[in-house]
């Protein structure tokens, strides 16, 4: 498998991992400022408490500080702040993520979002708040995560209710476009074993995009939407009760909430063409697209401490209803919008035993459970244009989507690490057993499939120093398929023996290989990683938007396998606490990606091969700097600086064509105030007013001008970057 030709990345890929791989760390000739060590970075990616330094694979992590100040509220500063991690927003509840190019937008996930251990399959999108730390685990992760988690894993960590001391926080952050934030948290004690700890926000923002309000074509109506199109409410919070049962066990329970009432996305209708893209910022639509979404979701946790191990289980439900109301042509035109109302329940359930020993021998092993429930009874809303009619006012509702969805995992895991003198060894292997059975209410057609599927993971390490290793790590994950439902008009699906049927498809499989260096200096002051990865990539999974068979305009939206590909890259990462005051990192990722040689979509109209799969960017550069200095009476000056660059995408689907996404850079700035009580702080994200799409991807063009000819047939519809956004925060800490 590592017979392929690695192709030549450009010259600051190499220099960048050159430097990363041949500093000799332990004796670097720079003359460091006096101050400071860097602080020790803790995570939990092996599912145990590890230095970041010490875990043979690439995980990156942001501490709590980094996402209170750089103001991390959702997913694409997440993406911004990480290279090689593609994130954007979607408020459906799917994010669209790849990582490593492994993944794929819309429907399907491919990597998984975690809320302490409890996997988030209905609202990644959410806001959470109160966090210790995020981290971002790169690669399949399929031996101690499982299915949905084959490129990686995006973990949120939540703060633990202490016994100590009652404490908390006020945040409220104001701006532009309208915004006012509010979030707090408050840890309160309740005796020695038990404390509570609670969470809670609320956001107003008018969004950046609007809605003019045109007249309608031919009839010249006005559908009075509301002028701003991105406007948004969000509000939540969560409750974390911890305590000790006896001197041996003890107890987590929490519970949260979301809402979010506002835009389906920020998407444009743009009608320029890569090199000149026109970035508009309105929407003039006859029915503003919405989304009404809902959350309740709760963890009950155990643990208990015995002399040779410790057990850990933890149960979690969640559910999730929403309503998304979308505007398909995105124009006054009214030719048919979608209502889709949806609710979602997710059970699991994860027991698991691991060593609390300090020897060289550690090792942790389960078995983990999910059932996942999904209700959809959609419409089609189709206006008069579709009809014919000469009244604008007519319209008719037809059932398109009407599926109920249930999926399921059983899985058995396990993994071992063994240190023996400068060599560690690591090797794990999970039993999933996946399960999707889905039912076409409305017709009554239903299907169901299982399978099995085994995934190891080796690594090995070797420790050249105290303050330095490398390692080569092998893993291995998996997408589960499942089954594409009927949209009204489309012809039934019939099996070999005349039996109603759905049309399915397969799971998606990816192997890694990794070899990587991660070093510091012997004063802790500089901190160094580089790595090389190779990913087989096998069957696929991509959602397809195609014309409904049945000639009458509309689309079907499923999923299907469109065949292997190959990703290979690199990444290198650099923090330097350059003073007592200043701290530098740089962090940069490069892939190269294509299609393997006869890769033919399913309906046979193009050869893919050799070509480059979309949603990948081809390079990213994050680079922070964080300045803190005594100004007086107690307070600190504080700046940040947080510039990122992401490369060229191909934007779009295999079956539906692709366009490039120009590259992109996003300059955050933030100065203020800071003392043990206060925060007072001015933050400019998007500083250099950069106009950026997250995803782009080519569109029917359904708007009148598209019908009847006097504009291309085929548009782009991009979703918008933040453009540039000044606010003013100030926190409180008791």
């Amino acid at each position: 498998m590592l017979r392929h030709t690695f192709p030549t990345p450009n010259r600051l890929s190499l220099a960048i991992l050159t430097i990363s791989l041949g500093i000799g760390i332990d004796g670097i000739p720079v003359a460091l400022a006096q101050g400071a060590s860097l602080e020790e970075v803790i995570v939990t990616a092996r599912k145990r408490d590890e230095n970041l330094m010490d875990i043979p694979e690439s995980v990156s992590a942001i501490g709590a500080a980094e996402v209170e100040r750089r103001n991390i509220k959702g997913l694409n500063k997440i993406g911004l702040a990480v290279p090689n991690l593609n994130l954007s927003m979607r408020t459906d509840g799917y994010p669209n993520v790849t990582i490593r190019g492994v993944g794929a937008y819309g429907m399907t996930q491919g990597v998984g979002f975690y809320l302490d251990d409890v996997q988030l399959f209905s609202d990644a999108s959410s806001r959470f708040g109160d966090i210790e730390r995020i981290e971002v685990l790169k690669g399949p992760q399929g031996v101690l995560y499982g299915g949905s988690n084959i490129g990686g894993a995006v973990k949120y960590v939540s703060k633990t209710p202490s016994t100590e001391e009652m404490g908390g926080r006020l945040k409220v952050l104001a701006g532009e476009q309208g915004i006012w934030d509010i979030e707090g948290d408050i840890n309160v004690p309740l005796s020695d074993k038990w404390a509570l700890r609670a969470f809670a926000f609320t956001r107003e923002d008018d969004g950046f995009m609007t809605n003019p309000g045109s007249l309608s074509p031919v009839f010249g109506v006005d559908y009075n939407q509301p002028e701003d199109v991105g406007a948004y409410e969000q509000s939540g919070g969560r409750l974390v009760l911890h305590g000790d049962i006896s001197d041996r066990v003890s107890i987590t329970a929490s519970a949260r909430y979301n809402e979010y009432d506002g835009p389906v996305n920020n998407w444009a209708r743009e009608m320029g063409t890569p090199g000149n893209l026109q970035y508009p910022f309105t929407l003039d639509t006859n029915l503003n697209p919405t989304h009404e979404r809902e959350t309740f979701g709760a963890r009950f946790e155990i643990n208990a401490e015995f002399d040779n191990f410790d057990f850990k289980s933890i149960t979690s439900y969640t559910d999730t209803e929403s309503d998304r109301h979308t505007d398909v042509d995105l124009t006054q035109l009214w030719f048919f919008n979608t209502f889709r109302p949806e609710t979602m329940e997710v059970l699991t359930q994860e027991f698991r035993f691991s060593s609390n020993s300090d020897g060289p021998l550690q090792w942790v092993g389960g078995v983990y459970l999910m059932d996942f429930e999904e209700t959809m009874n959609s419409f089609l809303d189709f206006g008069w244009i579709i009809l014919e009619a000469d009244d604008p006012s007519v319209h008719v509702q037809v059932p398109f989507e009407t599926r109920r969805e249930d999926k399921g995992n059983l899985a058995a895991f396990g993994n071992v690490t063994y240190e023996t003198g400068q060599w560690e060894f690591g090797l794990g292997l999970r039993i999933d057993r996946w399960e999707s059975e889905e039912e076409a209410v409305d017709i009554g057609h239903s299907a169901s499939k299982d399978d099995v599927e085994v995934l190891p993971k080796l690594s090995v390490t070797r420790h050249l120093s105290e303050n330095s290793m490398t390692y080569l790590t092998v893993s291995k994950g998996f997408e589960p398929g499942g089954w594409v439902g009927i949209a009204d008009g489309a012809p039934p699906v019939y099996g070999p023996n005349g039996e109603k049927t759905l049309a399915g498809f397969d799971p998606e499989e990816a192997i890694q290989y990794e070899f990587g260096w991660k070093g510091s200096s012997e004063d802790g002051r500089l901190q160094a990683t580089a790595s090389v990865f190779f990913i087989d990539y096998d069957n696929r999974q991509f959602e397809f938007i195609v014309p409904n068979p049945s000639g009458d305009g509309t689309l079907i939206d499923g999923i299907e396998n469109i065949g292997d590909s190959e990703q290979r890259g690199l990444e290198a990462s650099l923090t330097w606490r350059a003073s007592e005051y200043l701290q530098i990192a740089a962090a940069y990722g490069y892939i190269s990606a294509e299609w393997d040689d006869n890769t033919i979509l399913p309906d046979g109209s193009a050869n893919l091969g050799g070509q480059t799969p979309p949603q990948i960017i081809d390079k990213s550069l994050s680079l922070t700097a964080n300045f803190q200095k005594p100004a007086f009476s107690g307070f600190d000056w504080l700046a940040n600086f947080q510039l990122s660059h992401n490369g060229t995408m191909e934007g779009g689907k295999p079956s539906g064509g692709t366009v490039t996404n120009p590259e992109f850079t996003v300059l955050n700035l933030q100065v203020g105030l800071v003392s043990d009580s206060w925060e007072l702080l001015l933050n400019l994200d998007n500083a250099l007013n950069e106009k950026y799409y997250t995803d782009i991807e080519p569109f029917p063009n359904f708007g009148f001008g598209g019908l009847i000819g006097t504009e291309p047939a085929e548009i782009i519809i991009g979703t918008h970057g933040h453009p540039r956004l000044f606010t003013a925060s100030a926190t409180y800490r008791f």
